[in-house]
């Protein structure tokens, strides 16, 4: 493998184009629409984006810079570091992305008049590296650190671009971030959702090291449970929401609302965020082994990539 090639699987480019795309879609289908006044025009946008995505990829790196042992068993010829990136070329990327990234992130906060917001950015990378470091014998602490940090990511952008021009409900923006939480939420869910297949599928290579992951602590079969559970509550979150729907569509044409997200085809495409979840259970049900849990993890980010494409769908149908 050539080392371009494992730079970009070692920071996880699928997944940073992901959160890229996450943030872009609430920037452009949502903020930007619906919101007059907003303090990220489109270059200091871009260098946010540059920031936290670079913290990010840094925390990818740490990561398996402290999962090298681990790795060999549950990785094997996959394992990046010691193979085709050296330990100590490994670190320096860390570091170098980390520097540029919290750079960036407060050039930014200077930027909006709010310098304090730079150390957000410092956060991400510190909690970033003590997940890394201490997730593998924290039992569940570090499922729910990445869950947070997934869900602060979103938040973020009400700081950076709300916040400064002021929430209310006058220019629409308490509306908006409302919105935006709900999403933060999601991710939140469907993260430590996410996580702990993570731990199952690696329960072999963690056992070895004498790890204490949820699924170690728990085993197989609870461990499935709780994931099951999980998802079932979202299930009923948005079944919840769904009602909602349904009764405000039932009194419409009555009272001619206009609601984002509430309209038929809204609705049909919750039933279909639905479907993803229930075969979610149903695959989880049936997972016996590694390959089942890899699919699951897979399919997870799916239902994430899903459930954050209803943003600018909603956007879409409520314009129209």
């Amino acid at each position: 493998m050539n080392k371009f090639l494992a730079f970009t699987k070692l920071i996880r480019l699928k997944n940073l184009i992901m959160i890229a795309l996450i943030q872009v879609l609430i920037k452009y289908t949502l903020i930007n629409v619906y919101l007059d006044n907003f303090t990220l025009n489109n270059i200091r946008f871009s260098f946010y984006l540059i920031a936290l995505i670079l913290i990010v990829a840094a925390g990818y790196i740490i990561n398996d810079i402290y999962d090298i042992e681990t790795d060999k068993i549950n990785k094997k010829e996959n394992q990046i570091i010691g193979n085709s990136i050296s330990s100590k070329s490994a670190f320096n990327y860390y570091y170098l992305l980390n520097f540029i990234g919290v750079l960036f992130g407060f050039y930014i906060a200077l930027s909006i008049g709010k310098t304090a917001f730079g150390f957000i950015f410092i956060f991400f990378a510190f909690s970033l590296w003590r997940y890394s470091k201490q997730h593998k014998t924290s039992f569940a602490t570090g499922n729910f650190q990445v869950a947070f940090l997934t869900a602060l990511s979103i938040i973020n952008l009400i700081l950076f671009d709300l916040v400064p021009i002021r929430i209310n409900n006058e220019n629409g923006s308490l509306m908006i971030s409302k919105i935006i939480m709900f999403y933060a939420g999601f991710s939140f869910i469907t993260t430590l959702i996410r996580e702990i297949v993570k731990d199952i599928e690696d329960l072999e290579g963690d056992q070895k090291i004498n790890a204490k992951t949820l699924a170690i602590t728990y085993g197989l079969k609870k461990s499935k449970n709780i994931v099951i559970g999980l998802t079932s509550a979202t299930i009923i979150c948005i079944a919840y929401f769904q009602y909602f729907q349904y009764s405000v569509i039932s009194t419409q044409f009555e009272h001619e609302i206009s609601i984002w997200g509430v309209n038929d085809i809204s609705i049909i495409y919750t039933l279909f965020l639905q479907g993803l979840f229930l075969f979610f259970i149903y695959k989880t049900f049936k997972a016996i082994n590694k390959e089942d849990f890899h699919l699951l993890s897979m399919l997870s980010k799916i239902i994430m990539l899903a459930g954050i494409l209803s943003i600018p769908v909603f956007t879409l149908l409520h314009q129209n």
